[in-house]
């Protein structure tokens, strides 16, 4: 009964974190395929919590929840959808499998070693669908950041605002914006330099490195640190 009454209530939670200002919790989700889509997508409005809260509902039930969440203006592909779904339904369902944190970071630390991480599909599925497909932005409310002068002044400043998110009014190509960024830092380390490469074009000889990022990492900045940061790098 508890769990259908989380479901009921899904449209109205919806509708109050629509309403209400980005929260970015520290929230950690169980390591699995699709967990990076599941923090890109479904905290850009609003914190975790529901998620975590709602563990052991059944497939049916998930389903309920993404289409409150759709209805209240998430917008997915078909194979996000199933991806995230997927993720909901093994990893927050009934019977989760064990943990496989300590596995997954193992495998990270190999792949790493051994493959490219394509920073262009880290791009499409992180970042494409607020700063657009072609990277242009909104007008209205997401800077650019094709052409954005900040990516190549100071390579750490992109880096800093992948891990710790931005927050506060700045100017971008002569445009005003006054918006909050949520800070991607569960990306890897080699995710989050692909990606800032990606839209650095950068070449091997000015590429920012996993290692580059992980002392950023440790740094821990708040989003209006970054934004000072930033106003010192200018």
């Amino acid at each position: 009964m508890r769990a259908v009454a989380r479901v009921a209530s899904a449209g109205a939670l919806c509708a109050a974190l629509a309403a209400a200002p980005t929260v970015c919790a520290e929230i950690s989700l169980p390591q699995g395929p699709g967990v990076d889509l599941v923090y890109a997508r479904c905290r850009t409005c609003h914190d975790l919590q529901y998620l975590v809260d709602s563990a052991g509902l059944l497939p049916a039930q998930w389903v309920s929840v993404l289409q409150s969440m759709h209805d209240y203006g998430l917008k997915l592909s078909d194979a996000e959808q199933q991806e995230i779904l997927g993720y909901l339904t093994k990893y927050l369902g009934p019977n989760p499998p064990p943990s496989t944190q300590t596995a997954k970071a193992g495998a990270d630390t190999a792949t790493a070693k051994t493959a490219r991480i394509d920073g262009h599909a880290v791009y499409e599925r992180n970042c494409a669908s607020c700063h657009g497909a072609e990277a242009q932005g909104d007008a209205q409310r997401v800077p650019p950041l094709a052409g954005n002068d900040d990516l190549q002044r100071d390579p750490l400043l992109p880096v800093l605002v992948v891990l710790n998110g931005l927050a506060g009014p700045i100017d971008v190509e002569g445009r005003h914006f006054d918006s909050s960024m949520p800070p991607f830092d569960h990306l890897s380390d080699a995710q989050i330099a692909a990606v800032v490469n990606y839209l650095r074009d950068a070449d091997d000889g000015h590429a920012v490195t996993p290692s580059t990022v992980a002392f950023q990492r440790s740094r821990d900045l708040s989003p209006g640190e970054v934004r000072a940061y930033r106003a010192r790098t200018h």
